[in-house]
């Protein structure tokens, strides 16, 4: 019974209301110079446990509100093991004007510059799909609704100790007769105690287990919170995938509306169902509902809990057809930690009651992800009609330590499980090209540089490898181009004349150092063009070495798995692997801001995305049919992928159909932050370049750019100013500047020859 006890206390007390695997999302962190709203972190406060209080917070989970100040008592950490080893303690945000000036631990006078909130908890199940679950409180509800569920099944439950003996003994003679378990006459605290801390398996020696326990639970907490505990977890059938549970999702589910609003009929529509939802859900089963229904008014009329009237009107209710409901937010990004956990061979179902699970999820920017994926499928639908019923996946990574923020896997998780973020491959396009010049760049006998002109014209290639001609996306070709231009506009035939220079072999092995290539890449020009399949997943991944100084940071989902008692289960850490030095990376890193300046990205400024330091880079693939975006900061690494499972083409390029769905998520991860940047690292030399020549800036030169270079890899070569030429008279025909032009990149050229490659 001391055991019995404990276990109740315990797993009860901590896990109240709360799925037998507890998962929590990543802590929120608040950093100096953060703008914040205050009444959006009040909210948050307030969904991790925390109440106002109106004097200064005198104990854990409590917070004060001033004109100038933000002052929280912070709760202990969930687990020692898990996360800092936080102590219960009061901290101050010194505000100014909404951005965090400072903060202050009041009690020692330590200041930081970054402080972690409690890990959320998310509401849900985790099965074999995420299911979410809202908690209940009974002030919520209408009589009616609890009155309806002890009519169905319990009707002494306010009266007996945790037992009801006569239900007890009918059931035992039922069983005896049958030899075997056939009825169970538990109460609703029996039920508790089932579904929290015992197996469904209909057995005797469960049983015995059940008894002490549900009179443990019944002396040890108030049955108003057992009766929360059951009404916010109890099982109540399965739409399409998911399964439900408790009332607030249930009145969600079936009649579209808050468990506040049930009607008498609804309430004893929910409450017959306990018995066999998916048998009598009104989803599947109108009729049979209906029955089980008036069952349920009958009783609650019997018993005197409502008028003769009130029957009558609840037997006439009709049985509802509500709007499908959508996935939780957090649906493929569950899928990934439960994969990962298998890769651990870590089985969620098999974790003990009350085990934890701590994820890398940044849950605020999940919603919003979800929500702009959404949103987005809804302006495709209604758009063009190639484009209607694509596929969309995001997932950002923190380039700093792997952690996956956010991840969507699909336009509709109910309709598809397949997740297009990590487990589909798809041609990566122009996402590679960056990839082609760092390893050109990175090569100190080619002695190439952001500023080198590179040939935009023509080129075959040999007979042997079919006679391959590569064309620009517009069939253009504009003559001598510097890198830099290249790749801000993703022009193909500069991208394999830098490959061929490199060679085919060494830019393959180059790229299967990284994620994006880890399967094997092709020996030919075309790998230049990114003519081979990764995931999201992968090309994010490998984005995060131009965040990261040349590191690649592998992803994950996980941060540390927990016993009921704290004891680790599994750790992850960072884990990185270094493909490029800091330098060469940092140059590729400056052209790929120019994408978002200059280049195909450009319009994500108009889209609201701030100037703060954003770089990456688009990928259209052959006859539209990928649409890509990465783009990066040195907190995030954001990527976005729109296609058709079936490879139709999607009649848009990536700017026109990735590029607003990268920023609109990315609005949601930059709000509030300060600007930031990727920092140059040691040795890299800045230089005022002439973007067309590629030489020295000089007066009299077209617009000027700085320029990163590795030491000793400058232009030595300065611009030859511009000739204005003569005013002529309106009606006189100016003569082409064609030739004019080509002769400044000739001598462009000859001069780059004579001084820096």
């Amino acid at each position: 019974m001391f055991y019995v006890d404990r276990q109740v206390v315990t797993g009860f007390g901590e896990g109240r209301c709360r799925q037998r695997v507890r998962v929590y999302a990543a802590p929120r962190a608040i950093a100096v110079g953060t703008q914040v709203d205050r009444a959006d972190l009040e909210d948050e406060l307030a969904d991790l446990g925390y109440r106002r209080s109106p004097r200064a917070p005198d104990e854990p989970g409590t917070y004060r509100r001033s004109r100038d100040r933000l002052a929280i008592y912070l709760k202990a950490a969930p687990r020692a093991d898990a996360f800092a080893d936080r102590p219960a303690q009061l901290v101050n945000l010194e505000l100014d004007g909404g951005r965090v000036r400072d903060i202050v631990f009041p009690a020692s006078g330590d200041r930081t510059d970054v402080l972690e909130l409690d890990p959320p908890l998310l509401d849900g199940v985790l099965d074999e799909h995420w299911t979410a679950r809202a908690p209940v409180k009974l002030g919520d509800l209408p009589s009616h609704v609890v009155d309806a569920v002890l009519a169905a099944e319990d009707q002494r439950f306010l009266s007996h100790p945790g037992l009801d003996l006569g239900s007890l003994v009918r059931a035992l003679r039922v069983n005896w007769e049958a030899h075997e378990v056939r009825q169970g006459g538990s109460t609703i605290t029996q039920q508790v105690v089932k579904n929290h801390f015992l197996t469904q398996d209909r057995t005797f020696v469960r049983k015995l287990r059940e008894i002490p326990m549900a009179l443990a639970l019944e002396w040890r907490f108030p049955k108003r919170d057992i009766l929360e505990c059951y009404l916010a977890t109890v099982y109540l059938g399965h739409d399409r995938l998911l399964g439900v549970y408790g009332f607030a999702e249930a009145a969600r589910v079936y009649f579209g509306k808050p468990a506040s609003a049930l009607t008498v009929g609804e309430a004893a529509t929910l409450a017959g169902m306990i018995r066999a939802p998916n048998a009598l859900s009104p989803l599947r089963h109108p009729d049979r509902a209906e029955r089980r229904r008036n069952q349920v008014v009958g009783q609650l009329a019997d018993l005197g809990w409502i008028t003769s009237a009130q029957a009558a009107a609840a037997r006439a209710e009709r049985m509802p057809h509500p709007p499908r409901r959508a996935a939780p937010a957090e649906a493929y990004f569950v899928r990934a930690v439960r994969r990962e956990l298998e890769r651990h061979s870590l089985a969620p179902e098999d974790l003990r009651s009350g085990s934890a699970i701590f994820t890398t999820l940044d849950a605020r920017l999940q919603r919003a992800a979800d929500a702009e994926v959404r949103e987005a499928v809804r302006r495709l639908d209604a758009g063009k009609s190639r484009r209607r019923g694509a596929q969309i996946a995001v997932v950002a990574i923190d380039p700093a330590n792997g952690a996956v923020r956010a991840l969507v896997g699909g336009r509709d998780y109910l309709k598809s499980q397949l997740d297009r973020a990590t487990q589909v491959r798809r041609p990566v396009g122009s996402l590679f090209k960056p990839f082609v010049y760092l390893a050109a760049i990175s090569d100190p006998d080619l002695g190439l540089t952001a500023a080198s002109i590179v040939a935009d014209e023509p080129i075959v290639q040999a007979a042997s490898l079919g006679g391959w001609s590569p064309q620009n996306y517009d069939q253009r070709f504009r003559g001598p181009v510097t890198v830099r231009h290249a790749l801000e506009e993703s022009l193909n035939v500069p991208a394999v004349r830098v490959a061929q220079e490199v060679g085919f072999d060494r830019l393959a092995a180059f790229g299967e150092a990284l994620a994006i290539g880890r399967s094997g890449l092709p020996r030919v020009p075309a790998i230049a063009l990114g003519a081979f399949d990764a995931s999201l997943l992968d090309v994010a991944t490998s984005y995060t070495i131009f965040a990261d100084g040349g590191e690649e940071v592998a992803p994950r989902f996980v941060e540390a798995v927990e016993a009921p008692s704290g004891a680790p289960v599994l750790r992850t850490s960072r884990a990185a692997t270094r493909v490029a030095d800091p330098a060469p990376t940092y140059v590729v890193h400056t052209m790929l801001e120019g994408v978002f300046e200059r280049g195909t990205a450009s319009g994500a400024r108009a889209l609201g995305v701030r100037d703060v330091g954003v770089a990456g880079k688009t990928g259209t693939t052959d006859d539209y049919r990928d649409a890509w975006l990465v783009g990066y900061t040195p907190s995030l690494v954001l990527a976005v992928w729109v296609g058709f499972d079936d490879d139709r083409p999607l009649a848009g390029s990536a700017a026109q159909i990735a590029l607003p769905i990268w920023a609109a998520v990315m609005r949601h991860a930059l709000a509030g932050l300060p600007p930031a940047g990727v920092a140059a690292p040691d040795g890299v030399q800045l230089v005022k370049i002439d973007a067309a020549t590629g030489l020295r800036a000089a007066p009299g030169c077209g617009p000027a750019i700085t320029e990163a270079f590795l030491p000793g890899t400058a232009p030595t070569g300065t611009c030859v100013p511009r000739i204005e030429p003569e005013r002529r008279a309106v009606s006189e025909r100016p003569e082409s500047p064609e030739p004019l032009r080509r002769a400044r990149a000739f001598l462009g050229r000859l001069l780059s020859a004579f001084g820096a490659r």
